[in-house]
């Protein structure tokens, strides 16, 4: 190795040099730039009002994947993907629920427990999308402008409903 590379390699280990890379630079800005607009998006996404069961909480939406969590900071959280509840977690549940299907045989899974009901197809009925199932019914309420204003959906006898509303 070259006595130049090693002496420049020790000036700048020993004596804290620093150098600058424009580049490196203007790519942090703009990442910072787009964590920052983000943020702002996040602030202006409405709030929403969600309860499980006797247990309620204030969440926020994140769309993440194919899917639609309403979250907060609390460790509640459910997902939705435009249609069904996917899953439920904290709100008091013991365990964790996820559910699948959508039409037909439906399966709700938390822990050990597994409980399957039936469901028919979805109706229209102006302003609200409804199915009817085994443990009792699902809605999707919208507004004049075709956005979700209020979901809800039986999780059975043992949880009750889940019902997430826009609070704002």
């Amino acid at each position: 190795m070259n006595l130049k590379v090693i002496g420049t390699v020790l000036c700048l280990v020993l004596s804290g040099c620093t150098f600058s890379v424009p580049q490196a630079e203007s790519a942090l800005r703009w990442a910072k730039g787009l964590t920052q607009e983000e943020a702002a998006s996040a602030e202006q996404q409405p709030l929403w009002l969600a309860s499980v069961g006797e247990s309620g909480s204030v969440v926020k939406p994140y769309t993440v994947a194919d899917f639609t969590v309403f979250a907060n900071s609390d460790g509640d959280a459910i997902a939705f993907d435009g249609w069904i509840i996917r899953s439920v977690t904290g709100f008091g549940l013991k365990a964790p629920l996820s559910i699948s299907g959508k039409e037909g045989e439906r399966s709700f899974v938390s822990g050990e427990s597994v409980v399957v009901a039936r469901c028919g197809a979805w109706v229209w009925r102006q302003p609200v999308w409804q199915q009817r199932c085994d443990q009792g019914a699902s809605e999707i309420l919208l507004d004049e402008a075709g956005n979700i204003q209020k979901i809800s959906m039986s999780l059975g006898e043992k949880v009750g409903f889940v019902t997430l509303r826009v609070a704002n």
